[in-house]
Order: structure tokens, then sequence, then C-alpha cells
């Protein structure tokens, strides 16, 4: 028996070949606030920082191991919440990221700790203020 091999949707493969948004804020911890999930028998873990500022997310960055579709997740969540309202971020949650996407059904535990990281993150960045 082959392994059904899993098709990635063009917008999959643009996030997942420039990762925009990856890697950790420089300067000082002051202001930042940071979200993390993972699920380890998944094969997931995102942690998100943003810088919040006069009750803002100024800037947004992620750090994440998984399949290309927890990695183009998490880029997505990372630039939707940059100049949201710290607490009032536009709406990331697991379907609307598999809807556009494109992800497949089995792909949804990995999207779901990105949602998690996220939700973590607003919580504490409506605490930064």
């Amino acid at each position: 028996m082959t392994p059904t091999a899993v098709r990635y949707s063009v917008r999959v493969l643009e996030l997942f070949r420039t990762l925009p948004g990856a890697g950790s804020l420089r300067g000082s911890p002051a202001g930042i606030a940071t979200g993390e999930s993972m699920a380890l028998d998944r094969g997931a873990w995102v942690r998100f920082e943003a810088r919040v500022a006069t009750g803002r997310i100024v800037e947004c960055r992620f750090q994440a191991w998984g399949c290309p579709h927890l990695l183009a997740a998490a880029a997505l969540a990372a630039g939707r919440l940059v100049h949201d309202a710290a607490g009032q971020a536009s709406r990331c949650d697991a379907a609307s990221l598999a809807l556009e996407l494109d992800a497949p059904a089995e792909k949804m535990g990995r999207l779901l700790v990105v949602e998690d990281a996220w939700r973590a993150l607003l919580s504490e960045a409506a605490r930064v203020q």
C-alpha cells in the first residue's frame, strides 16, 4: 500500500516558499506578547510574538515546526494581526485558515494548533497594553 500524496494549493506553496513573518522579534522585550501551542503527536508547534504599542499590534512574527500547511497558516495568521487592536484581532480560526489554504481535512488538527497559539497571543497582548 502506498501513502496518498498530499496536494498543496498554490497559496500554501507561495507562503511556504517565502514564509513572511517567520523569525522572532528583535529589540527590547518590553511590550512584547507571546502565544504558543503544540501537539507533538501531530508534529506541530507554533509560537507567535507580537509587539504591542498604544493598544495595537505593530509587528508580529512566528516560529513554527510542522508541515507546509501549518507553516503557511502561521504566516497567514501573523500577517493578519499587524495593525489590529490588541485583544480584538481579525478572525483567524482553523476553519477559515483551512478554507483559504484549501487544506485537506486531515490537516485540521495542525491548524488548530495555529489557532490555539493565536488565541494565547491575543490573550497576552490584551494584558501587555
